[in-house]
């Protein structure tokens, strides 16, 4: 018996479109209002934000020019991770990548998901060993979540290496700063985050830019200073790592000003508050919020980086390959029949090919093939396609000799992504892509 192949299969084909052009203005304009009004170009506008939740309510909302400006939030108004990634998905082209529109719900929720840290002390974590989930940490990952058709679980998990890569654009992560809830900087409604471009496509590995994105915000830390005292807001361990080493596993480092409370918050002095918002003096603002803008919109940046690079990544899959003999019909001798199933992430079109060994050594390649998948139901993620295919049994026009041979049936798809080894290796048998026959 033999393994399975494919002819090409009738399906409806998914056109891609160029990727669009980011504007930049809407960012560039609320970015050049603060720099007026640190200037004190922008009339007697301050960014108030109150000091406790019961004090949210503010009674003539924020001061003009500040809506989607402001730094400070409490976590039930909105989630910087959700708002980071709500905005690389916008970016995201769905035609060219749409398993991440059709994942988005998954993607956002896994993005605020805080299990990626190793404990509850750590500013980072393990993106590498969480990308590839071969480890009981890791829950399976993204990729041995994916190769086991466990398809929602493995965008969820993508979602947490977005989670600890956006972590890496906020100041107290990429200076390894021990913060709580008390530090207010990822927090943000969820209208806050504005996205300046598309840094590249998706050319590294998603789980790179991780460090990346620590190396940038990591060299931006000591032209971060407080305007009125000259010290920096957030500062690295005297024996931190070397710059480009992961830092979140290092000495803690620590903020410019008083303990747990970084030197970029300050309270508003009744005489400079013009009366707005109360006379509590329980109010605080910032000196430097365009700060907080630019590091939202690197982490926006990076996380489209991170899902496009994911998702040209996945490989295609195979499913329940089987083979089974065909009668002889006439004059032509009996062969085989082979069954299978291909799923992928992104591209409709793939090819296959199937392999003979014997003893570990290559006999042939006496199957080649392409497919066009159907596109994904509503309410799935993957492009699929059931695929049958006769084999003559015969390898380089000739028959087999009597023996156990393996047959392997490798999927490629539009991206160049093979189907892996390691399905072969797990515990679950219907994705694999390797079948022992024996030939009397």
């Amino acid at each position: 018996m033999i393994k399975k192949t494919s002819t090409i299969l009738m399906a409806a084909a998914v056109s891609f479109a160029a990727s669009g052009i980011i504007s930049a203005a809407g960012f560039e304009s609320d970015l050049d209002f603060v720099r007026e009004q640190l200037r004190g170009n922008a009339g007697d506008a301050r960014l108030v934000i109150p000091e406790t939740p019961s004090e949210m309510a503010e009674p003539d909302g924020p001061p003009p020019g500040f809506e989607n400006s402001r730094w400070w939030s409490v976590s039930f108004f909105g989630s910087g991770h959700k708002a980071s990634t709500k905005a690389a998905l916008k970016v995201i082209n769905k035609s060219m990548f749409p398993d991440i529109a059709a994942a988005a719900g998954i993607l956002k929720h896994g993005s605020n998901d805080e299990s990626g840290h190793l404990n509850i002390e750590m500013n980072g974590g393990p993106v590498k060993e969480i990308w590839f989930g071969d480890t009981p940490f890791s829950q399976g990952g993204v990729i041995a979540n994916y190769t086991q058709f466990k398809f929602e679980e493995a965008y969820a998990r993508l979602g947490t290496v977005i989670h600890l890569t956006q972590d890496q654009a906020v100041p107290m992560h990429a200076a390894n700063i021990h913060h709580g809830i008390s530090d207010t900087f990822e927090n943000a409604p969820s209208h806050v985050v504005k996205i300046r471009g598309r840094r590249d496509n998706g050319d590294l590995e998603p789980y790179e830019y991780y460090q990346v994105l620590q190396n940038e915000t990591r060299s931006k830390l000591p032209g971060w200073t407080d305007p009125e005292t000259g010290l920096p807001y957030w500062e690295l361990p005297a024996d931190a790592p070397s710059f480009g080493q992961d830092v979140t596993y290092g000495p803690w480092g620590h903020y410019g000003g008083k303990k747990n409370r970084d030197t970029y918050a300050r309270r508003v002095s009744q005489d400079d508050f013009n009366g707005y918002g109360g006379s509590n003096n329980t109010e605080w603002f910032s000196l430097r919020p365009e700060i907080r803008l630019e590091q939202l919109s690197a982490s926006g940046e990076v996380s489209v980086s991170v899902m496009e690079s994911a998702s040209k990544r996945l490989p295609p899959l195979v499913k329940d390959l089987s083979i089974s003999p065909l009668p002889a019909r006439g004059l032509e001798a009996a062969g085989y029949q082979l069954k299978f199933s291909v799923y992928d992430n992104r591209t409709p079109r793939v090819t296959f090919a199937m392999s003979v060994y014997r003893a570990g050594e290559l006999v042939g390649d006496p199957i080649r093939g392409a497919a066009t998948l159907f596109p994904p139901k509503d309410g799935t993620l993957m492009f699929s396609g059931s695929i049958t295919s006769p084999w003559d049994g015969l390898v380089n026009f000739q028959p087999l000799q009597p023996g156990t041979y393996t047959l392997d049936l490798r999927v490629t798809d539009e991206d160049g992504n093979i189907t892996p080894d390691l399905v072969n290796a797990d515990s679950m048998p219907g994705n694999d892509t390797k079948l022992t026959v024996v030939i009397e």
